[in-house]
């Protein structure tokens, strides 16, 4: 099948003639980069502890940089500021302000509240993962340095210094919509699947794995019931009906994968290097 008749498949099955909408033309165009890295394999190289440990070192700029990219949508749809105005889209404007609670302070599973941040670096401390890289990040924006210049003399994965580079530009200079497919389709659409499968590597790990595992299936319920979709209206919100604007934000889904996909390779290549130096080594 050509990649052309791929595309209007979608559209061939809408026996009512329904329009299509600008999540459903970009979720067509994305579906071969969004299988590619589903089936990558990192989430099969998590299984041990000291992978996990890589993989967290360099998975906490995602969790970071997520937040960006959610104020960013934030200041698109809701009012943030003085003076305040009503909003144009109150559902939508729920949604933003229940991801932004529930990243900023979400139920701890002991009875109190932490941010997602938080909860990944409690999960850290479990597993004994280096935080220096992401705390020498935050202190230097605390500094006043800017973000580019905090980035760019960290020890991390190139994987992970351009796909943190790329999140935080797009939050700063993309458009809404390009920022909203982001979001949506390498994000909220995206991270059920994705957690579900590391999930099934790390359950083999026992205990050791609470507290990561714990933050993984808080995702996997939110975002697979309630976010995912709701992201999508969002996108169709902030992309109306225009179809250059489906084509950027189309593009921009497509590299947030792309660039989820380099985090990946970087994390993997980092896993097989040390499992390789051990071998070595005891060789």
């Amino acid at each position: 099948m050509s990649a052309e008749i791929s595309r209007l498949t979608p559209l061939a099955r809408r026996f009512d003639c329904t329009p299509m909408t600008a999540s459903e033309f970009i979720a067509d165009q994305i579906a071969d980069i969004r299988g590619e890295l589903l089936e990558h394999s990192i989430y099969r190289r998590v299984d041990s502890p000291s992978a996990l440990r890589i993989f967290m070192r360099s998975h906490i700029f995602a969790v970071w940089d997520f937040m960006s990219l959610l104020g960013r949508l934030r200041r698109e749809v809701t009012c943030p500021a003085a003076p305040w105005l009503p909003p144009t889209d109150a559902a939508l404007a729920r949604f933003v302000n229940e991801i932004t609670l529930g990243e900023e302070c979400d139920e701890d599973g002991r009875g109190g509240y932490a941010s997602h941040f938080d909860l990944y670096r409690e999960a850290m401390a479990e597993q004994g993962a280096d935080t220096d890289p992401i705390d020498e990040m935050l202190d230097h924006l605390r500094s006043g340095r800017s973000w580019e210049d905090a980035l760019g003399g960290l020890d991390v994965p190139r994987g992970t210094s351009e796909f943190t580079r790329h999140n935080l530009d797009l939050a700063t200079n993309g458009s809404a919509a390009e920022v909203a497919a982001a979001f949506c389709f390498g994000r909220e659409d995206l991270i059920p699947e994705m957690f579900t499968r590391l999930v099934a590597t790390l359950q083999d790990q026992g205990s050791r794995t609470e507290r990561f595992v714990y933050y993984l299936q808080r995702h996997i319920e939110i975002d697979g019931d309630e976010h995912g979709p709701l992201s999508r209206r969002l996108v169709d919100r902030l992309c109306g009906d225009d179809r250059s604007t489906w084509n950027a934000a189309a593009g921009a889904a497509r590299e947030a994968i792309a660039k989820r996909i380099g985090l990946w390779d970087g994390i993997a290549d980092e896993i097989r290097l040390r499992s390789d130096c051990v071998e070595h080594v005891s060789v």
